[in-house]
């Protein structure tokens, strides 16, 4: 059985932000009938609007399990966030809400750790290795890539259908640096994981973090050594 997609065309920041303002105040049906009042001014056909509002209510609203406690603390945050660092909220919730994004992101990390210029076919060979050699896949694999343009994450390279990193997005803030350990712990295959793979994800390549033992608030977060240089993070 093919792996589902769900990712199937460009989103804008400003669509994400309107959302996840909205998304904070609004009854399920009524966040369905706002969403389709602002796209309008984006998004004419019906049948297109409708996949961007399902698309951003995933991202946003209908968000489930010990994730909505990652949407309940980026309410907070976001408020008082800068344009920039709104960013990593909108991208981090995404890769959550779509494991098809999160893949790509991390494939994409892993090329330009090797290279400073990464191609669309490249890109898209390994989604279709992965989600099948499909239609679907193409069209998703494109509007992932016109979404991050979108967003600053890349940016058009030297050739046709080439992109380099964005200018990282400095996160500096400690409530900002805390939500975004708990969002990759959750996301990760364990319960526990290293300082330095805190550090190291590849799917957060346009970032520029670092997250230490004393960013962690004891509340949430269990910090332990082992051995001589290993520091294990877990969520309480």
């Amino acid at each position: 059985m093919a792996k589902p997609v769900g990712f199937d065309q460009k989103i804008l920041l400003h669509q994400l932000d309107y959302t996840a303002n909205e998304a904070r105040r609004s009854e399920k049906n009524e966040m369905y009938e706002k969403l389709d009042d602002f796209l309008l001014a984006d998004i004419k056909g019906q049948k297109s609007r409708k996949n961007a509002i399902t698309m951003l209510m995933k991202i946003w609203y209908l968000v489930k399990g010990e994730e909505r406690n990652l949407q309940a603390k980026a309410f907070n945050i976001i408020l008082d966030s800068s344009e920039k660092e709104r960013v990593l909220l909108h991208y981090t919730m995404t890769i959550l809400a779509y494991p098809f994004v999160k893949e790509l992101v991390q494939e994409m990390g892993k090329l330009f750790k090797l290279q400073d210029e990464v191609t669309s076919q490249q890109i898209g060979r390994v989604m279709k290795n992965s989600y099948g050699d499909r239609r679907r896949v193409e069209v998703a694999t494109s509007a992932v890539l016109m979404s991050l343009k979108s967003w600053g994450i890349i940016t058009p390279g030297d050739s046709k259908q080439t992109y380099m990193m964005g200018e990282k997005i400095k996160i500096a803030s400690s409530s900002m640096k805390q939500w975004l350990a708990e969002a990759i712990i959750r996301s990760s295959e364990g319960t526990s994981i290293t300082i330095e793979m805190l550090n190291s994800q590849p799917g957060f390549f346009s970032f520029d973090y670092q997250i230490s033992s004393s960013d962690l608030c004891k509340d949430t977060f269990e910090v332990n050594r082992q051995g001589l240089d290993m520091i294990m993070v877990e969520m309480v």
